[in-house]
């Protein structure tokens, strides 16, 4: 209908302008243009007005007072900054460490998994038995945390006596001992395998004679009594003669001097220990492998892997390590040699992609020094296994037990912080771990080469002020106060 309009309105004025003169023409046109314009400029004026209305809100809310915090202060990065204060602060301290580091050192530190400080961390150095931290880890993967040996107990028994010989065939159990042994020891044996409880069995079945020897079997192992780089200041000292059957670490009680063969050492005292019970043998003990139908009058039983891995650790014992590193050999292997079993030890680093730059390895103990390890592989390690790892959890506390039971008996540390020690002349390292609040943690790897390094009154200092430095991971930011002030605060 607005078309026909304007359609007939325009027809009407091409008529009119065919018959009014131009002058007449313009000016019905203006008053026309004048007409239409007077409608729209009273809708102009009607939008202007109701866009000057004001109208109350639907909701009406209290707004809180802006910020007043400058633009460049702290309190407007607070989680920027709570996550570097720690690090910050530990960093300061441990520059007083780093000065004092000898130039064949390395230190790592790691805190909520961020790199603190990073010292020469691929430098590879001699870590003394601080390569026993991956001794124990392999050891765990590779046999399992709940696995045990077995020693055997082999004869004829027919009333009270023993027809034949007695055989005492060893599984490779490191902690055998008799029961007064770990009175003797340095660091005494944690959880012994008490080799006494063969003599109660025999006992118990109303024994009082053997008509042969004593025969100690040792067939389980090779007869690689010491890594042959070992000097003689290590040898049957610090560890060996090595065997499957060992008892009291291969030695005889009351003889200074260690038989060359630990299986005949352990047929010696196991004979000792029956006389001392009243049963009576009747020939010398003797080395032997037995037969298969030999019959099983007890067995003996150790302790499960994560025990015998916390006895290694803890106290860092060499023989247990020298002879994991054979039973790894022949349970990943098939040969229980140190050299297979430090081939599965290689291949586990490559597996559990640790870097293996610089690496050697000649024994499992540490004792060896042409083994070379990296701050970097040992902080790595622990990061691997967890605040509360097998290993971590089988590590010496300081101040309380094993080869820390001395150390840090006061301060920073005391009573929380685990660690491995390695000490050999003009070694000293510590790797480990720091507990910190919240259930967070630090990792540290310390080795340290040079001459002097070993003696107490140049590493012990250093140790304190890295122990010093760790604890202060736990000195936070108070979040509360980083945040943004407001008006009534400012000052």
């Amino acid at each position: 209908m607005a078309s026909n309009f304007f359609i007939g309105v325009f027809s009407r004025i091409n008529k009119m302008a065919d018959r009014l003169p131009t002058r007449r023409l313009i000016v019905s046109m203006f008053i026309f243009t004048l007409c239409g314009a007077i409608p729209l400029l009273s809708i102009w004026q009607v939008a202007l007005a109701a866009g000057d209305e004001v109208r109350p809100l639907a909701i009406q809310r209290e707004l809180p007072d802006s910020p007043v915090t400058p633009i460049l202060s702290a309190r407007r990065v607070p989680q920027t900054l709570v996550e570097l204060n720690s690090a910050g602060r530990v960093n300061a301290k441990l520059a007083q460490v780093i000065a004092a580091l000898p130039p064949d050192s390395c230190l790592k530190v790691v805190t909520d998994s961020k790199t603190i400080v990073d010292v020469n961390t691929t430098k590879a150095l001699i870590p003394g038995s601080n390569i026993k931290l991956l001794t124990a880890a392999v050891a765990l993967d590779v046999l399992g945390p709940e696995r045990t040996y077995l020693t055997k107990m082999l004869g004829i028994v027919a009333g009270s006596v023993v027809r034949g010989d007695l055989w005492l065939v060893g599984g490779g159990d490191p902690l055998l001992t008799t029961r007064l042994y770990p009175l003797t020891e340095k660091y005494p044996t944690i959880t012994p395998t008490d080799i006494e409880k063969l003599i109660d069995a025999l006992v118990a079945l109303g024994v009082t004679t053997v008509e042969g020897s004593v025969v100690g079997d040792e067939s389980l192992y090779d007869n690689e009594r010491y890594v042959p780089s070992w000097g003689d200041g290590i040898r049957s000292v610090e560890a060996g003669p090595l065997g499957a059957l060992m008892i009291n670490d291969g030695a005889v009680s009351g003889s200074p001097i260690k038989p060359a063969n630990p299986a005949l050492a352990a047929a010696i005292e196991f004979t000792n220990l029956l006389a001392s019970r009243g049963i009576t043998v009747r020939d010398a003990p003797e080395v032997g492998t037995a037969s298969t139908d030999i019959p099983l009058i007890a067995s003996l039983e150790s302790v499960a892997m994560r025990e015998i891995v916390t006895e290694l650790l803890t106290n860092s014992d060499n023989n247990t390590a020298e002879l994991l590193v054979k039973e790894i050999g022949r349970v990943g292997r098939g040969a229980a040699t140190r050299i297979d079993g430090l081939n599965v030890i290689a291949s586990k680093i490559a597996e559990w992609g640790l870097p293996g730059e610089g690496v050697a390895l000649l024994d499992g103990s540490g004792l060896d020094r042409s083994n070379y390890l990296t701050c970097n592989l040992l902080s790595q390690l622990l990061e691997r296994d967890g605040q509360n790892g097998l290993v971590t959890s089988a590590l010496a506390t300081a101040g309380k037990t094993g080869t820390l039971r001395d150390v840090f008996l006061s301060g920073p540390g005391s009573g929380t912080m685990r660690a491995k020690t390695g000490t050999l002349n003009g070694v000293k390292s510590l790797s480990g771990m720091f507990p910190l609040d919240d259930g967070r943690s630090t990792v540290f790897a310390l080795v340290m080469n040079g001459s002097g390094v070993s003696t107490v009154n140049y590493y012990r200092p250093i140790w304190n002020n890295l122990a010093t430095a760790l604890s202060f991971g736990n000195e936070r930011l108070d979040v509360t106060k980083l945040l943004p002030l407001k008006a009534s605060e400012a000052p």
